[in-house]
């Protein structure tokens, strides 16, 4: 639903002369406010007793608090699902083919803006392990070269590791990919938060969420130095020569919402 102005309630002050159409008359000598928490001040259509965002510019759009576009800063969005909406998982995130995320019937109300920030959580480390939990080391950091951020995907690359039954130890490249697309499977770009102007957490890239559904396809792959191949993690590890008593596997990514 598009924000939209409701009708303006006028704001009069009167001193020589009458008021507000039907009041009586004010004596020339008193000047009173003659509508109180009834007037609309920066006349955006909503009543100063319950605009939250007081001088407004002339002629932008306000929600039903008062505020534009302009006059806000994206916020965290607490608790999920937020918005109402419907949130389905297929696949697996280590496997081929990967996971998608399917989000549906979001209420936006009056919202200008929904964003969608990846890796925003700062009590979760997000990255990949193939040899116990996720440390610093193992932590994502965005790759330039494989993404296409305006075609709506995102790639993140760590160094990571994976330790044979015979105690060698493997050094792996680790690669998570994101593709986002709308309700009608038309890509959606990503972009820095800077960009998008939201002051995340953590995350330091999102893509702001039109309409009122979209997806995530993500796929994370590990891949052996000096092999050209990208394998799916989970495959891949199943496949070597591993202890039975090894420290397994562990992956991370979450994103969050904000809005405004």
């Amino acid at each position: 639903m598009v924000p939209a102005v409701v009708a303006v309630v006028s704001c009069a002050k009167a001193s020589n002369g009458p008021g507000p159409i039907d009041a009586p008359a004010v004596p020339a000598d008193i000047a009173i406010d003659s509508c109180g928490s009834n007037c609309d001040t920066d006349m955006d259509g909503v009543r100063d007793g319950s605009d939250q965002c007081p001088n407004t510019p002339p002629g932008q759009v306000v929600n039903k608090v008062g505020c534009a576009d302009s006059q806000l800063t994206p916020v965290l969005v607490a608790g999920f699902p937020p918005f109402g909406l419907t949130w389905t998982n297929t696949g697996n995130l280590g496997r081929a083919g990967g996971l998608t995320w399917t989000y549906t019937g979001i209420a936006r109300a009056d919202l200008f803006h929904i964003y969608w920030i990846v890796c925003d959580d700062p009590a979760t480390p997000c990255g990949l392990s193939l040899d116990g939990p996720i440390d610093a080391t193992a932590a994502w950091t965005f790759s330039a070269a494989s993404s296409n951020l305006a075609g709506g995907t995102l790639v993140f690359t760590n160094a990571t590791h994976i330790v044979h039954a015979d105690n060698t130890t493997v050094p792996l490249t680790g690669r998570l990919t994101l593709t986002l697309v709308d309700g009608s499977n038309a890509p959606l770009p990503f972009a820095t938060v800077g960009a998008l102007g939201v002051p995340a957490r953590t995350g330091t890239y999102g893509a702001e969420i039109p309409g009122t559904a979209y997806a995530v396809k993500a796929i994370a792959e590990v891949q052996e130095s000096g092999s050209a191949t990208w394998t799916p993690y989970l495959d891949y590890y199943d496949a070597a020569p591993t202890s039975m008593t090894g420290s397994g596997t562990a992956v991370s990514y979450g994103a969050s919402f904000y809005d405004k």
